[in-house]
Protein backbone atom coordinates (compact mmCIF):
# COMPACT_ATOMS: atom_id res chain seq x y z
CA UNK A 1 0.00 0.00 0.00
CA UNK A 2 1.26 3.51 -0.94
CA UNK A 3 1.92 5.95 1.76
CA UNK A 4 -0.33 8.43 2.62
CA UNK A 5 0.08 11.79 0.33
CA UNK A 6 -2.38 13.79 2.97
CA UNK A 7 -0.04 12.44 5.84
CA UNK A 8 3.53 13.77 3.90
CA UNK A 9 2.30 16.87 2.62
CA UNK A 10 0.63 17.84 6.21
CA UNK A 11 3.79 17.07 8.01
CA UNK A 12 5.69 18.46 5.18
CA UNK A 13 3.91 21.72 5.34
CA UNK A 14 4.18 22.11 9.20
CA UNK A 15 7.88 22.22 8.29
CA UNK A 16 7.39 24.70 6.03
CA UNK A 17 5.26 26.45 7.95
CA UNK A 18 7.88 26.76 11.09
CA UNK A 19 10.11 28.69 8.67
CA UNK A 20 8.87 32.40 9.46
CA UNK A 21 9.19 31.22 13.12
CA UNK A 22 13.35 30.38 12.43
CA UNK A 23 13.71 33.56 10.73
CA UNK A 24 12.43 35.47 13.51
CA UNK A 25 15.08 33.96 15.81
CA UNK A 26 17.50 34.98 13.40
CA UNK A 27 16.92 38.11 13.34
CA UNK A 28 16.39 38.82 16.86
CA UNK A 29 19.87 37.35 17.43
CA UNK A 30 18.24 34.56 19.73
CA UNK A 31 20.71 32.09 20.97
CA UNK A 32 18.38 29.47 20.37
CA UNK A 33 18.38 29.92 16.48
CA UNK A 34 20.88 27.42 15.89
CA UNK A 35 19.57 24.67 17.47
CA UNK A 36 16.00 25.36 16.43
CA UNK A 37 17.25 25.42 12.57
CA UNK A 38 19.87 22.01 13.36
CA UNK A 39 16.86 20.30 14.89
CA UNK A 40 14.85 21.39 11.75
CA UNK A 41 17.05 20.22 9.29
CA UNK A 42 17.41 17.06 10.85
CA UNK A 43 13.65 16.34 11.20
CA UNK A 44 13.21 17.66 7.45
CA UNK A 45 15.54 15.22 6.75
CA UNK A 46 14.10 12.47 8.23
CA UNK A 47 10.96 13.27 7.17
CA UNK A 48 12.20 13.33 3.79
CA UNK A 49 13.91 9.95 4.31
CA UNK A 50 11.09 7.87 5.11
CA UNK A 51 9.48 9.13 2.03
CA UNK A 52 12.14 7.90 0.04
CA UNK A 53 12.29 11.61 -1.37
CA UNK A 54 15.42 12.27 -2.64
CA UNK A 55 15.82 15.94 -1.32
CA UNK A 56 16.71 14.25 1.97
CA UNK A 57 20.28 14.46 0.95
CA UNK A 58 19.91 18.18 -0.31
CA UNK A 59 19.27 18.88 3.14
CA UNK A 60 21.71 16.84 4.06
CA UNK A 61 24.05 18.71 2.45
CA UNK A 62 23.16 22.00 3.52
CA UNK A 63 23.55 20.48 7.20
CA UNK A 64 26.85 19.97 6.44
CA UNK A 65 27.48 23.38 5.36
CA UNK A 66 27.10 24.83 8.75
CA UNK A 67 29.13 21.38 10.50
CA UNK A 68 31.80 22.56 8.22
CA UNK A 69 31.61 26.34 9.73
CA UNK A 70 32.24 24.74 12.95
CA UNK A 71 35.26 23.27 11.92
CA UNK A 72 36.48 26.01 9.72
CA UNK A 73 40.19 26.35 10.68
CA UNK A 74 40.84 29.91 8.31
CA UNK A 75 38.38 31.64 10.78
CA UNK A 76 39.61 32.59 14.33
CA UNK A 77 38.06 31.18 16.99
CA UNK A 78 36.67 33.92 18.66
CA UNK A 79 34.45 34.83 15.35
CA UNK A 80 33.52 31.44 14.41
CA UNK A 81 30.01 31.26 16.03
CA UNK A 82 29.20 34.37 14.11
CA UNK A 83 30.60 32.72 11.05
CA UNK A 84 27.93 29.73 11.85
CA UNK A 85 25.38 32.09 12.41
CA UNK A 86 25.75 33.93 9.08
CA UNK A 87 26.15 29.87 6.96
CA UNK A 88 22.95 29.07 8.90
CA UNK A 89 21.23 32.21 7.61
CA UNK A 90 22.25 31.81 4.54
CA UNK A 91 20.72 28.28 3.83
CA UNK A 92 17.24 28.89 5.32
CA UNK A 93 16.29 30.00 2.61
CA UNK A 94 17.94 27.00 0.17
CA UNK A 95 16.29 24.74 2.89
CA UNK A 96 13.10 26.51 2.37
CA UNK A 97 13.13 26.21 -1.15
CA UNK A 98 13.77 22.18 -1.01
CA UNK A 99 11.26 22.06 0.79
CA UNK A 100 8.66 23.72 -1.45
CA UNK A 101 9.92 22.15 -4.77
CA UNK A 102 9.03 18.66 -2.50
CA UNK A 103 5.39 20.65 -1.38
CA UNK A 104 4.14 21.76 -4.70
CA UNK A 105 4.08 18.66 -6.64
CA UNK A 106 2.13 17.16 -4.05
CA UNK A 107 0.32 19.81 -3.52
CA UNK A 108 -0.72 19.25 -7.33
CA UNK A 109 -1.67 15.88 -6.87
CA UNK A 110 -4.01 16.72 -4.32
CA UNK A 111 -5.42 19.01 -6.12
CA UNK A 112 -5.98 17.24 -9.03
CA UNK A 113 -7.89 14.32 -6.65
CA UNK A 114 -9.77 16.81 -4.97
CA UNK A 115 -11.57 18.71 -8.50
CA UNK A 116 -12.32 15.09 -9.34
CA UNK A 117 -13.80 14.05 -6.25
CA UNK A 118 -15.51 17.40 -6.58
CA UNK A 119 -16.96 16.22 -10.06
CA UNK A 120 -18.41 13.02 -8.76
CA UNK A 121 -19.77 14.50 -5.45
CA UNK A 122 -21.60 16.88 -8.09
CA UNK A 123 -22.97 14.31 -9.97
CA UNK A 124 -23.57 12.49 -6.73
CA UNK A 125 -25.79 15.16 -5.53
CA UNK A 126 -27.88 15.61 -9.13
CA UNK A 127 -28.41 11.95 -8.88
CA UNK A 128 -29.61 11.88 -5.31
CA UNK A 129 -27.17 8.97 -4.53
CA UNK A 130 -25.86 9.78 -1.01
CA UNK A 131 -28.04 8.16 1.46
CA UNK A 132 -28.12 10.18 4.92
CA UNK A 133 -30.46 7.92 6.48
CA UNK A 134 -26.63 5.62 7.47
CA UNK A 135 -23.38 6.65 9.33
CA UNK A 136 -21.00 9.13 8.17
CA UNK A 137 -18.10 6.57 7.79
CA UNK A 138 -20.21 3.97 6.02
CA UNK A 139 -22.14 7.06 3.87
CA UNK A 140 -18.69 7.36 2.39
CA UNK A 141 -17.73 3.81 2.02
CA UNK A 142 -20.57 2.96 0.10
CA UNK A 143 -20.35 6.09 -2.05
CA UNK A 144 -16.98 5.19 -2.88
CA UNK A 145 -17.98 1.63 -3.77
CA UNK A 146 -20.96 3.67 -6.32
CA UNK A 147 -18.17 5.61 -7.64
CA UNK A 148 -16.35 2.86 -8.17
CA UNK A 149 -18.98 0.80 -9.80
CA UNK A 150 -20.64 3.39 -11.80
CA UNK A 151 -20.09 2.33 -16.01
CA UNK A 152 -19.24 6.52 -16.31
CA UNK A 153 -17.83 7.06 -13.07
CA UNK A 154 -15.46 4.49 -12.28
CA UNK A 155 -12.86 5.98 -15.15
CA UNK A 156 -12.90 9.29 -12.78
CA UNK A 157 -12.12 6.88 -9.81
CA UNK A 158 -9.46 5.56 -12.09
CA UNK A 159 -7.87 9.10 -12.23
CA UNK A 160 -8.32 9.86 -8.42
CA UNK A 161 -6.48 6.79 -7.37
CA UNK A 162 -3.30 7.43 -9.84
CA UNK A 163 -2.84 10.50 -7.71
CA UNK A 164 -3.75 9.01 -4.33
CA UNK A 165 -4.42 5.99 -2.79
CA UNK A 166 -7.64 4.54 -1.67
CA UNK A 167 -7.60 5.74 2.24
CA UNK A 168 -6.71 9.55 0.92
CA UNK A 169 -9.42 10.02 -1.57
CA UNK A 170 -11.78 8.71 0.98
CA UNK A 171 -10.44 11.47 3.37
CA UNK A 172 -10.44 13.81 0.81
CA UNK A 173 -14.19 12.59 -0.09
CA UNK A 174 -15.40 13.12 3.50
CA UNK A 175 -13.38 16.39 3.79
CA UNK A 176 -15.15 17.13 0.50
CA UNK A 177 -18.86 15.87 1.02
CA UNK A 178 -21.58 19.22 1.91
CA UNK A 179 -24.04 17.24 3.63
CA UNK A 180 -26.88 20.34 3.45
CA UNK A 181 -30.25 19.94 5.17
CA UNK A 182 -33.50 19.83 2.59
Amino acid sequence: MKNSILDTYESLLEKSLSIPDLVTLASKKDAKFLSEFDSWLKETESLLEKNRMAQCSEIAGLRSKIINARFDKNIVATKRRKHVWSVATEIVYDAQHTLLAVLEPIKHRLDEARDAISQLLGVAYQANMINREINFNDMIQELWKIFSTHEQLKGLVGKILVYVNKTDALRILADEIELLKD
